[in-house]
């Protein structure tokens, strides 16, 4: 368990939190980026863990240390075929030696997705899956009655975001701030972050606030705007701020709310969808072209999430419409996955799912 972290002087009562992550993370100079009047660093929590990196691990920390997770029950979450989270808690469960259950949706067939997917197949995690996200209801189903597992899991939100789980990222918020006072960047202006579930937008705008860091959070949807917007946000910011007040924070600090806290230190945020294209997990051709000059510069992205944040930033560069220093916080695991990855782990598809692949264009090995 770690037992000092930067939120300890705020929570007289803070939660148990794993050691699974190597913490800080780096933050990088990118020249490579730069537009005239703005120059961009990164934050590299692609190296969170050299087990599976990505800003997932900072969430699971909180989550598995805390109930209802923190037993020897099987763990049920949902996401798409190509999902990180599902991905990064099916490597940290098998090394508690848990099971995975998840329900999964179609995207479209990456060789990214399928490398995620072949990860999941091959750590045991088990799988409902079906084509949609609108049909997740019929996955559930199957879950509790004709296709129900031997031990139902404990259910854990997409994305991992709880309000508990959000700490992991006020956290964040306040090793970037550190990192700062430091010298190791200068205070950003801008910080451009990738959004799905919001847990980890809310709680860096969170943890700026509680260190006084003003910076205005630009939440790069990956998400069309049905499922993203402003009451997300702002649920998603209510929710962890109202686990830092049931861990004790301070009362001058509980009293302002969360609106309060981060209008006191000049905290403000937006949401920039225009990068979803057609749909969450479609690849785009600015968000395909940010990938490739990402790699250029070295780092490893992917065009669901990462590459669409990074396109959005490239954008407003091109526009003049960011300036001083500026902050890409790269969510992405970028771990290689592939020594965890099973010869023949197709064979482990499910039939529905695996004929659905095939029509969509994946190549896939013959089933065995």
């Amino acid at each position: 368990m770690k037992r000092e972290h930067h939120l300890s002087p705020f929570l007289r009562e803070p939660p148990a939190r794993l050691d699974l992550a190597t913490l800080p993370t780096p933050v990088e100079r990118a020249p490579w980026l730069d537009a005239p009047g703005a120059e961009v660093y990164v934050k590299r929590d692609d190296q969170t863990s050299r087990l599976y990196g990505g800003g997932k691990v900072r969430k699971l920390e909180w989550l598995l240390a805390n109930p209802p997770y923190d037993d020897r029950r099987p763990i049920v979450s949902v996401g798409g075929i190509g999902s990180h989270h599902l991905v990064a808690l099916a490597l940290h469960l098998r090394e508690q030696g848990r099971e995975l259950h998840a329900w999964v949706f179609d995207q479209v067939p990456t060789a990214h997705t399928l490398e995620d997917l072949g990860l999941l197949l091959s750590t045991g995690a088990k799988l409902w899956a079906v084509p949609t996200r609108p049909a997740l209801p019929l996955a559930w189903l199957a879950y509790r009655t004709w296709a129900r597992p031997a031990e139902r899991g404990v259910y854990m939100p997409p994305g991992g975001t709880t309000g508990l789980s959000g700490l992991g990222f006020v956290e964040a918020g306040l090793e970037l701030a550190q990192q700062v006072k430091e010298g190791v960047l200068p205070a950003p202006q801008s910080l451009y972050v990738t959004g799905g579930t919001c847990g980890s937008c809310c709680g860096l705008a969170l943890g700026f606030a509680l260190a006084g860091l003003p910076v205005r959070v630009r939440v790069v949807s990956a998400l069309e705007r049905l499922y993203l917007g402003t009451y997300l946000f702002k649920r998603t910011l209510d929710q962890i701020f109202a686990a830092l007040v049931r861990a004790a924070l301070r009362q001058d600090l509980a009293a302002l709310g969360p609106a309060g806290l981060l209008a006191r230190a000049g905290v403000t945020w937006s949401i920039d969808h225009s990068q979803v294209g057609s749909g969450y997990a479609v690849p785009t051709t600015a968000g395909e072209e940010a990938v490739a000059v990402a790699a250029g510069g070295g780092l490893s992205l992917e065009t669901t999430y990462t590459g669409k944040c990074l396109a959005a930033l490239r954008r407003d560069l091109a526009a003049g419409a960011v300036a001083g220093p500026v902050l890409f916080w790269d969510t992405h695991g970028a771990t290689d996955l592939r020594p965890h990855i099973v010869e023949g782990w197709e064979a482990r598809l499910p039939v529905a799912l695996r004929r659905r692949l095939i029509r969509a264009g994946a190549a896939l090995s013959a089933a065995r």
